[in-house]
């Protein structure tokens, strides 16, 4: 075989090129930035039409059934959170309400690997214990005997 029958494949600039090709389309290409903005806590019921709590537990759609719903125990709960979030004790944020909620749930001994339906009347009792003593307490300075 001869050299000078031997082709060789010299080096293309085409290389180069395609650097400045994928420039172009970076900066031509516009990015999404996914971005999920929560709900205020006020809002939640209104916008998912189902109290956050029924999300926080895992309820479905039962959470308000007359014979074995948890309807009243998540008003009283509900009612405790929204007291506090009116007289700015926490933010009017799903965070807060997470937070606490850990807080009620650790105070009254809800434990994980309790049954639900205990775990929410626990609960549901320990927020109404809060709001009846926040009320004495309420009182007790309206009235001057503190």
């Amino acid at each position: 075989m001869n050299m000078a029958d031997t082709i060789f494949r010299n080096r293309q600039e085409s290389s180069e090129e395609k650097p400045q090709e994928e420039q172009k389309a970076k900066v031509g290409a516009t990015t999404t930035i996914d971005t999920k903005v929560e709900v205020p806590y006020t809002e939640f019921q209104t916008q998912h039409r189902k109290p956050f709590l029924v999300e926080y537990f895992k309820l479905g759609e039962l959470w308000n059934d007359k014979v074995g719903g948890f309807e009243e125990e998540i008003g009283q709960i509900e009612g405790y959170i929204r007291e506090q979030i009116e007289e700015g004790e926490i933010d009017n944020s799903l965070e807060s309400a997470r937070y606490l909620l850990k807080a009620i749930e650790k105070e009254c001994n809800a434990d994980r690997s309790e049954r639900l339906v205990n775990k929410i009347a626990k609960m549901a009792a320990y927020a109404d214990f809060l709001r009846k003593t926040k009320e004495i307490n309420k009182n007790s300075y309206k009235y001057g005997q503190k």
